[in-house]
């Protein structure tokens, strides 16, 4: 796979939201790769990295997507595409309202008519009580129930209607657990308490989107400006929970496993809101409402066929990709 910018295209102008989280770091590096000028949007000034100061392809922009910023209006007018990677990731309603779905509205009045957006989505906007081995693909059924649902999951729903009002050609990228070093917990695995993890879940892959794959998609998304379209980004080589366990316990934690069956949390969540109300069962705890818990923890299938046809292909497998998060978490 080439990540040296060789596009039908040429070099690009994008401007990356979130350029100083997870992911946004991950998708400065990979547009830099492949030979793209980057406008990058951080919040807070105290989080751009040191390397970006020596590279004259990356301009960086200080502005709360939130609040009407002139300097963003100025960067709009630069750039050829927009990939939006900004958002809250943990939090109240208030803040994901805030910090996601405001933003998000902000970002598309401001943008250009005509402009494309590349939106880094979530595979948490997928419907949650599906029978299990269900297929996940671009077709499955959207949250029926979002109340049933954490905050992120409300957010992203939200976040994708919001986008649609875009004036341009519209990319929606939905990741999986996004994974590398310095971020290796997901929701996937269990309930950790200190050294004890419980893990729920047997059979089935964990859906994981490791941090870089998830960069070059947004990149190849970016790359390729037809129109509207959902893509799914997830790994091709999926361990299940015990192989992804088992590989955090070569750092030292967990220290004890105790493996449980999702069906008995499902179950117990399934009594808890027999015959109860709606706005009580969705004050319940995440793992007591079946949309919630079903959505992390029941074996599904996962398809990335639409990846693979933006020309993906991933820069390495599991094991490689652990083994260097490890180190480097060392």
């Amino acid at each position: 796979m080439r990540t040296d910018g060789a596009d039908a295209l040429g070099a690009l102008t994008l401007l990356i939201t979130g350029a100083a989280g997870h992911v946004g770091r991950a998708t400065v590096a990979m547009a830099r790769a492949r030979g793209h000028q980057v406008r990058a949007v951080v919040r807070r000034a105290g989080t751009v990295p040191p390397g970006w100061q020596n590279d004259p392809g990356i301009a960086v922009h200080v502005a709360d997507l939130a609040q009407p910023e002139k300097a963003l209006n100025a960067a709009l007018a630069t750039v050829d595409v927009v990939i939006h990677a900004a958002a809250a990731m943990a939090g109240s309603d208030a803040v994901h309202e805030r910090d996601t779905v405001l933003a998000t509205r902000r970002l598309v009045m401001a943008m250009p008519k005509g402009m494309p957006l590349v939106l880094v989505s979530s595979l948490a906007v997928y419907a949650g009580d599906l029978p299990p081995g269900s297929l996940i693909d671009e077709t499955t059924p959207m949250e029926p129930t979002p109340g049933l649902r954490d905050a992120y999951c409300r957010a992203k729903l939200a976040q994708e209607e919001v986008a649609r009002m875009v004036r341009g050609p519209l990319r929606i990228m939905r990741p999986g657990a996004v994974w590398g070093p310095g971020h290796l917990w997901n929701g996937h695995l269990g309930i950790a308490l200190g050294p004890v993890l419980l893990r729920l879940g047997e059979k089935g892959p964990i859906p994981l989107c490791h941090v870089d794959h998830c960069a070059l998609a947004l990149i190849l998304g970016a790359e390729c400006r037809d129109g509207t379209e959902v893509v799914n980004v997830i790994d091709d080589d999926l361990p299940d929970r015990a192989q992804y366990i088992a590989a955090l316990r070569q750092n030292g934690w967990p220290r004890l496993v105790v493996p449980l069956t999702w069906r008995l949390p499902d179950l117990v969540a399934a009594r808890a809101s027999q015959g109860d109300s709606f706005h009580r069962t969705s004050r319940l705890p995440g793992l007591l409402r079946r949309p919630t818990l079903r959505a992390r923890m029941m074996p599904l299938r996962y398809d990335n066929a639409a990846l693979h046809r933006l020309g993906w292909a991933p820069l390495h497998g599991f094991d490689a990709g652990m083994l260097a998060a490890l180190e480097a978490d060392r």
